[in-house]
């Protein structure tokens, strides 16, 4: 399955999933996806993107510079994986600021959802 992502969802994501609660083993596979989006130091020296505030403390920051998205392939197993961590969080959303990557991911997995018609296929 495929997910369009830009460097803002790609880093909200990566926190997301670091956020977890989750066993040992679930950790890992929060590990493996966090690798397989995570930002390469070209793309971020391209958006600016620092850590600030002290060690241990730091929040990241960047420059959305409306870079396209990259297409990322998942199997359905991390693809509904990264689904439910993002249906699933409470906390950390404000509903104006994350509306600029958030929209667009959930419309993504949304029409995951929605079954293809013959009409489509055609």
């Amino acid at each position: 399955m495929k997910l369009l992502l830009d460097s803002t969802q790609r880093l909200n994501l990566h926190a997301l999933m670091g956020a977890q609660r989750c066993s040992v083993d679930e950790v890992r596979i929060y590990w493996k996806l966090q690798d397989k989006i995570d930002l390469s130091d070209a793309e971020k020296t391209a958006i600016d993107y620092k850590l600030i505030g002290p060690e241990g403390q730091q929040q990241p920051t960047w420059k959305m510079n409306g870079e396209a998205p990259k297409e990322y392939e998942f199997s359905k197993e991390e693809f509904d994986r990264i689904k439910k961590v993002m249906k699933e969080w409470q906390q950390g959303f404000m509903t104006s600021p994350d509306r600029r990557w958030l929209e667009p991911l959930l419309d993504q997995f949304e029409s995951a959802d929605k079954p293809i018609s013959a009409a489509t296929v055609n």
